[in-house]
């Protein structure tokens, strides 16, 4: 917002995709600023209610990529976001009803999309009819009464072989490090690849994460993680880690040339991945390993929300669904050695 010459207060702002200037003669900053968004609150009113969905989904996406990175959006949103517009795109936005969005629903099932997947693109438009209601395009969002039927496939999390599991243990040595880590703290992939030696304290036995390294195309960019996601904290070296960890080294644990100077790349991290899947003979992916720290935390006995904060979960249900699905697991296979042991 800018004071013009003559005294008055000027904004402008991109509405239904055209340029609108609204003007204050107040005497403050504060106060234009207040009495320009009535104006613009007012205007959206009496022009909001026939504008299409795809006016409001762009204004919303152009707003949640200047609160992040390029590459957050497209690791994020992106696809997700250009489904829903895709499907939306040409409706009135005050005409989309519950009903439409259930039909929605029934249609990403259609394409056999994962429960996940559905869930994603479900937020996406939910934050989208969202940002409508508070910009008084619509009064209500009608994704708010739809629910996710309970039978939605989900991807099932298998975990690596116990051979596996004991191989990445016995080898940490060039590449086998980054394995032999991600097993032994938990760390998403994007996490380990930020790890600096100023990150590490040897003396605590703790790692600071606080950043973390994605892929714009094969560049790879260092940044903080995004408060919201839950992710800053401080996880516990093992014994085993502590043993095998540089003591010295300069700039990023895990670097193009072992030099510490710059993070691996997109295709350099998959290449060295798939070398060291085919010297053990298999196909074990960094969210595999992941989740094999979750169930030594759930068969250390570990709480749940302990287990939340050095998995870096936003929300204890996710902790708690993977606590779930390990326990109904370990039931099963005690269940079939107890039934398969009982003689009459």
């Amino acid at each position: 917002m800018k004071q013009r010459k003559d005294g008055r207060w000027r904004r402008s702002v991109v509405i239904n995709g055209k340029t609108q200037y609204f003007y204050s003669s107040e005497t403050t900053e504060q106060k234009a600023k207040k009495d320009i968004e009535k104006q613009m609150l007012l205007f959206k009113e009496t022009t909001g209610k026939n504008t299409c969905f795809e006016k409001v989904a762009e204004a919303w996406v152009t707003a949640y990529r200047e609160q992040t990175t390029e590459a957050n959006y497209k690791k994020g949103i992106r696809a997700d976001y250009n489904t829903v517009l895709e499907y939306f795109k040409g409706n009135k936005i005050n005409e989309i009803s519950a009903n439409n969005v259930d039909v929605f629903i029934k249609y990403l099932i259609s394409k056999k999309y994962s429960k996940k997947t559905i869930s994603n693109k479900k937020c996406v438009l939910n934050m989208i009819m969202n940002y409508a209601v508070i910009n008084r395009y619509i009064e209500y969002n009608p994704v708010t009464s739809i629910r996710l039927p309970n039978n939605l496939p989900s991807k099932k999390r298998e975990l690596p072989s116990t051979d596996i599991l004991k191989n990445i243990n016995l080898n940490y040595t060039g590449f086998d490090l980054l394995p032999f880590f991600l097993l032994n703290t938990g760390c998403r992939k994007s996490e380990a690849l930020a790890v600096r030696f100023e990150d590490i304290d040897f003396e605590e036995k703790t790692i600071r994460i606080h950043s973390h390294v994605i892929h714009d195309g094969n560049k790879p960019i260092y940044e903080p993680v995004l408060k919201t996601e839950n992710a800053e904290r401080i996880i516990l070296i093992t014994d085993r880690l502590l043993e095998v960890l540089p003591k010295k080294f300069d700039g990023f644990l895990f670097s193009m040339n072992g030099d510490g100077k710059k993070p691996l790349t997109k295709c350099a991290f998959a290449k060295r991945w798939k070398s060291f899947c085919k010297r053990y003979n298999t196909n074990v992916t960094a969210h595999q390993l992941r989740h094999a720290y979750a169930t030594m935390l759930f068969e250390a006995g570990i709480e749940e929300k302990d287990a939340q904060y050095l998995m870096g979960h936003s929300d204890i249900n996710l902790t708690r669904q993977i606590y779930t699905h390990i326990r109904k697991e370990r039931l099963k296979k005690e269940t079939a050695t107890k039934i398969n042991n009982f003689s009459f």
